[in-house]
């Protein structure tokens, strides 16, 4: 027996409430390694020992992956959050095409 549309909707609320926590942490992540390179330019610039400047170009560097994921859960919580829309202005057969082409749009997309 498939699950009825109010419980398909609440996993992808689910969902979403999970994203947007891992959104968050990786934003406060990011924002942390940021604060810590522009710290240490502010410390290389201070003591004027330039060497101090190398860990920014690090914590630089690391701001890619960060940056990256945040992205790809806004574009996956974007498609989730269309799926109501499918599921509730659709007819079945064709909301059930569209919710997979969806899921097929989300998985190959991570590739």
């Amino acid at each position: 027996m498939s699950p009825s549309i109010e419980v398909t909707l609440a996993r992808i609320d689910d969902v979403l409430r999970q994203n947007r926590k891992i959104e968050w942490t990786y934003i406060v992540l990011t924002v942390t390694l940021f604060v810590c390179g522009i710290a240490c330019i502010i410390c290389a610039l201070i003591t004027g020992k330039f060497i101090w400047s190398a860990p920014s170009t690090v914590t630089t560097g690391l701001l890619y992956w960060p940056l990256k994921e945040i992205k790809s859960i806004r574009r996956n919580n974007i498609a989730l959050a269309t799926a109501p829309v499918l599921i509730a202005t659709l007819p079945p057969l064709e909301s059930a095409k569209e919710i997979q082409i969806l899921l097929h749009t989300l998985y190959e997309g991570e590739k």
